[in-house]
């Protein structure tokens, strides 16, 4: 089994939702999205502002993970800035960030699920 390291991840655009975890290498990216909307849903770093006032529903779902690497030690002109996780080179992309020293960030993309509303309505809309 691989060691675990920490990494960084940021919710949206923003470093103000965030949080820090510890994984290995050998994470495929379904257990690695589990992971993180877990943690979302539970961390006070990862809480939207005004997130109190918020309805209570259905935790968010990661669409997208992309990984922003560090410049430093890289060569910016060969090295790209981001990548995009996917099934296939999820183990390869969290062993070079273990390599790396935890200078590299996460960046998660969440989408709220369809409220019950909108469901029963686009569900009306069909039927007409």
């Amino acid at each position: 089994m691989s060691e675990e390291f920490p990494v960084v991840f940021t919710i949206g655009n923003s470093s103000s939702r965030h949080e820090v975890m510890l994984i290995n290498a050998g994470l495929g990216i379904k257990n690695l999205s589990d992971r993180i909307q877990e943690l979302a849903s539970s961390s006070v770093n990862c809480a939207e502002a005004l997130a109190k006032y918020k309805k209570k529903s259905e935790a968010e779902k990661v669409t997208e993970i992309k990984v922003r690497w560090a410049a430093e030690g890289r060569d910016s002109k060969l090295f790209p800035k981001t990548t995009t996780l996917t099934g296939e080179n999820c183990k390869a992309v969290l062993s070079l960030i273990s390599l790396h020293g935890g200078k590299d960030v996460l960046e998660v993309t969440l989408q709220a699920p369809p409220s019950s509303a909108e469901d029963s309505k686009d569900s009306q809309e069909s039927k007409e």
